[in-house]
């Protein structure tokens, strides 16, 4: 969405302070996009997205904290969005203190005795960040005060910490005023007899979560398209592009990939997708369209789109970034400026993420696209983007 930019016209009579101005104009609308306005925010109204926009970071860190009148729990990690997440603390029950370790990697987890690893079907103990989503997905925010960020209540939803007096908990929570992200989340009865907390900082470090047990599976890739050439380094350069670490040994016919057991078929088949970039011109009429897509696929939210103005073969790079709130979106560099019309949709693999209104009033070669989901996801657009695939055949691999 684009801003309004006004100019207080009494300054048109200083030469000096108009130069200036228009410099600062041109510095807001360079690349096309609102990403260089000042962001100034809102409290009341903005902190629905910035909740929303805790779940599409790249990773955090954390420490948090439980007490019941049975036990209570002490804990610190770091959590990579989409991937999994490695914690390690101690469990109080009775005098009673245990010390305890997991590593949660997609729909598997890893809990340590003694020096071995256990593994199971994954639980809420390695997964804090499903714990965070839940608790604040409930209820409304009462907007509190600005001291040392942005402070708020809600009604806290968390039946586990004390299930006959779940309608008592209340919760509070802090955001920070550089980065608008959670600092500081806490749930539990007013008296603090019980309840659940968790301090959250480090976003988007770099952070590796790994298999304590290297375990692999094995994936058979080929062309469906027996007349196609040599895969190989398509493949691989997807999947380097995905962030996924791999080995590959040459098959008949094609690729014996071995990825993480935390990956499924589906993931594969998600990573290895033919992918692509088609951007269309959005016109207001459906009688002026040459068809109507759908934005990610909800009918209720049709698109009118007519001629092609580029594919991915015009896109000379593709990073994913965070804006001033710390939403994530595509930047993509063209190899030429080109005239794009107002609006503009994007379909990537097929699918249109998103539709973004431009500045026409001259030549762009850089494009922002924000297709509202985390990180990973849209890091993996990206690799669609960078490298196009043909149609695959991918299957569990027959030893």
């Amino acid at each position: 969405m684009r801003r309004a930019v006004h100019v207080d016209k009494s300054i048109l009579d200083k030469p000096v302070t108009l130069c200036i101005c228009v410099c600062i104009f041109w510095l807001m609308v360079v690349g096309g996009c609102v990403k260089y306005i000042k962001y100034i925010p809102d409290p009341v109204r903005d902190i629905d997205q910035w909740v929303e926009n805790f779940a599409q970071q790249k990773s955090f860190s954390y420490e948090y904290e439980m007490v019941t009148p049975f036990v209570s729990v002490r804990a610190s990690g770091d959590c990579l969005i989409g991937i999994g997440e490695r914690l390690s603390g101690k469990w109080e029950r009775e005098g009673e203190v245990q010390e305890f370790e997991y590593v949660g990697l997609g729909d598997i987890e890893y809990s340590k005795k003694g020096n071995d690893w256990e593994k199971t079907v994954r639980g809420e103990e390695s997964d804090l960040f499903t714990q965070i989503r839940r608790l604040l997905s409930f209820d409304d925010f009462e907007y509190k005060g600005s001291e040392d960020g942005f402070f708020y209540g809600f009604r806290a939803n968390v039946p586990f910490l004390a299930p006959d007096r779940r309608k008592e908990m209340v919760g509070f929570m802090r955001i920070s005023s550089s980065d608008y992200l959670p600092t500081f989340i806490w749930a539990g009865l007013p008296d603090s007899s019980i309840y659940w907390t968790a301090n959250v900082s480090k976003y988007n470090m770099g952070k590796n979560i790994k298999a304590p047990i290297r375990e692999y599976r094995d994936y058979s890739v080929a062309p469906a398209d027996t007349t196609s050439g040599d895969i190989r380094d398509a493949v691989l350069n997807r999947l380097r592009l995905a962030d996924v670490h791999y080995r590959v040994e040459s098959a008949l016919g094609g690729l014996r990939i071995s990825l993480g057991v935390q990956y499924a078929l589906e993931d594969v088949q998600m990573m290895l997708s033919p992918g692509g970039l088609a951007a269309y011109r959005v016109v207001n009429e459906g009688g002026d369209a040459a068809r109507t897509a759908y934005l990610k696929g909800d009918m209720y939210k049709p698109v009118f789109i007519s001629e092609l103005l580029f594919d991915e073969s015009a896109v000379r790079s593709v990073v994913v970034r965070f804006d001033q709130r710390s939403t994530p979106y595509l930047e993509l560099r063209l190899h030429d400026q080109m005239k794009i019309p107002a609006t503009v949709a994007f379909e990537i693999n097929g699918t249109l993420v998103a539709t973004a209104a431009l500045d026409t009033l001259r030549m762009l070669d850089r494009i922002t696209v924000y297709p509202n989901m985390p990180y990973r996801e849209i890091e993996i657009l990206g690799a669609y983007i960078k490298q196009p695939l043909g149609v695959l055949k991918i299957s569990p691999a027959v030893e």
